[in-house]
């Protein structure tokens, strides 16, 4: 075979099975809303990925354009896709392409979409197109709450598809002081309305995979009963120690406001007591550094300090911060010292805060005020080196080299961002606190403290996560959120700890939304979503991954085959018939 006759048969190959290389296109339909002059309308609209070789980069083609950048999103969904899969998706770009038939309101609503999606090709998994799902995508894979879900489910009634994928938990909603349920709703318009908590859920509706479930209950390491429970120890011990010490120096005629306070830390104290005997170390140490904050203050009241005094105190207790500061180790390798080193430094500068207050208050002859803001410094640094025992735990190293650790603050920042601006469409006041968290979170990154923006970032996600859970619910249903919550938060620890990394900032919060449900609901709500948030940090320091799947499903692979097999047969028969040629050539010339 010459030179020519091979490039040819190379070429008919390639012709016929270049085509077939590419990937191939998924597509999933989309609910969204759209604002009209009358309010939000839901409208319904079409996700399409493509994946191709390339080098991880994410791109997204939306007509009509949304209102808010989608790209943080859909980037933060398709590495929650990457890691579920367990896919090095370094080696693929990934096009996002959203058509609608009219303007749509953007944002995190349709991350557990995009993610489903990307995930069924990474895994070659065959979907129902006429189901659809809502809902934002969260750390571990969590399906989040969306806003306006009444008019998206009508939506989809209109497009005649047969199911809708719900957040958990938002199964009951108020709209216009009438409740509605949904899941009834849905079937008075034909439409099956089902809840689902996340990827796994959404996997098996959509595609009938089904992941077995732990239903083990989360459990504390040793090394962390150990040290927490000496933690709480500590902080309660203290607590009779400054009771005993205020009683000590009380005088007969308090005012009102006194009584009040020495009450209020008798009883915290009396719940930290409780909960330590109950093994609920965390919560006993939290309720116990209340009730020390209070008699701390009282204690400095009866004593009587001049301004002088006040400042002498302010100046050591700097100093103090200043020594402890310094021996805090700088270098770590494990998730637990990473966590450990947030919430030790976190106390600092929160001790450093309000020592300034306490120092502005006396400047401005604020007496009382100084001496409060005080007694918290004093107490914050004493939790501080209470928190630091926690260091030096053995686990798994990771690498947390300033590079890592900013692109994992980065990260964090954009996915609180995203959910912040979304929120804030609907609820512009309530939200105002999150914003400030944010901000902190920026300049922790602009100093270089990364672990500190992390945290900061991780729990002004939760809180705007808990505004869009309470979402047009009645009271009476928070109760069962708050379960449903645990459960989930519950299974991620589970799952965390299955790996060798127990998350001692995600268990404690755990802990603690456990023990205020009953007495204090939104504070249990907010402590079980803080959990969430900081319970698998390891995602954002993974280790190397397995090389990219194949992302063809089974009969391209056939066609590929075929189309190669054509090539190389239409090839033959030219070579063939140009040999026949030149025979027959040869004879004329005999």
């Amino acid at each position: 075979m010459n030179k020519i006759n091979f490039l040819l048969i190379l070429s008919l190959c390639i012709l016929i099975a270049a085509p077939l290389c590419n990937a191939k296109t998924g597509h999933m339909p989309l609910l969204a809303v759209s604002q009209t002059k009358d309010g939000y309308v839901g409208s319904n609209a079409d996700l399409y990925l493509e994946i191709k070789p390339g080098n991880g980069r994410v791109f997204i083609d939306t007509f009509p354009l949304t209102q808010l950048d989608t790209q943080i999103s859909t980037r933060f969904a398709k590495s929650i896709a990457c890691n579920y899969a367990e896919v090095d998706c370094d080696y693929y770009d990934f096009f996002y392409t959203i058509r609608a038939d009219s303007s749509i309101i953007g944002g995190p609503s349709a991350g557990s979409a995009v993610a489903a999606l990307t995930i069924s090709m990474l895994e070659n998994i065959k979907i129902d197109e006429s189901t659809a799902i809502t809902g934002t995508i969260n750390s571990g894979g969590i399906v989040g709450p969306v806003s306006g879900l009444k008019e998206k489910i009508e939506a989809a009634s209109k497009a005649d598809l047969k199911k809708v994928l719900i957040p958990s938990g938002t199964r009951f909603q108020k709209q216009e002081n009438e409740s509605y349920d949904l899941v009834e709703y849905g079937k008075e318009i034909s439409i099956e309305v089902i809840e689902v908590s996340d990827i796994d859920d959404i996997l098996y509706e959509i595609a009938g995979i089904k992941k077995q479930k732990t239903n083990e209950t989360p459990e504390t390491s040793e090394e962390y009963s150990r040290i927490m429970m000496s933690l709480g120890e500590m902080l309660c011990s203290k607590s009779q120690q400054l009771k005993y010490e205020y009683e000590s120096m009380k005088k007969d005629d308090l005012d009102e406001e006194i009584n009040k306070i020495q009450q209020n830390a008798f009883n915290l104290s009396e719940k930290g007591k409780t909960a330590f005997d109950e093994e609920k170390y965390y919560s006993a140490a939290s309720f116990c550094f209340g009730a020390n904050t209070q008699y701390r203050y009282l204690v400095l009241l009866m004593q009587d300090l001049n301004k002088s005094e006040i400042a002498e105190i302010i100046e050591s207790t700097r100093q103090e911060i200043g020594i402890f500061d310094s021996k805090i180790p700088f270098k770590y390798e494990t998730i637990t010292d990473l966590q450990t080193y947030a919430v030790v430094k976190e106390r600092l500068i929160e001790a450093e805060d309000y020592l300034d207050i306490s120092e502005e208050n006396l400047g401005k002859g604020k007496k009382d005020e100084s001496i409060n803001s005080l007694a918290y410094a004093i107490e914050r640094l004493y939790s501080a080196e209470a928190w630091s025992e926690f260091f030096n735990n053995k686990g798994e190293s990771f690498d947390f080299s300033k590079d890592v650790l900013r692109e994992s603050c980065q990260t964090k920042i954009m996915e609180a961002e995203e959910r912040y601006q979304y929120v804030k469409m609907f609820f512009p006041k309530e939200i105002e606190g999150t914003r400030k968290l944010i901000d902190l979170a920026y300049e922790d990154m602009e100093n270089s403290d990364y672990e500190l923006c992390l945290f900061k970032a991780s729990k002004a996600k939760a809180e705007s996560d808990i505004i869009l859970s309470t979402l047009g619910m009645d009271e009476e249903q928070i109760p069962d959120l708050i379960e449903k919550k645990l459960e989930i938060v519950g299974r991620k620890i589970v799952e965390t700890s299955n790996k060798g990394l127990f998350p001692i900032v995600g268990y404690s919060y755990y802990e603690y939304a456990k023990t205020l449900k009953d007495d204090d609901k939104y504070s249990a709500l907010l402590y079980s979503e803080y959990a969430l948030e900081l319970s698998n940090l390891e995602i954002y320091f993974e280790k190397s991954k397995k090389p990219g799947a194949v992302y063809f499903d089974s009969e391209l692979i056939y066609v590929f085959i075929l189309g190669v097999s054509i090539g190389l047969f239409l090839g033959l028969l030219l070579f063939r018939k140009k040999t026949r040629k030149d025979c027959l050539e040869i004879k004329l010339k005999r």
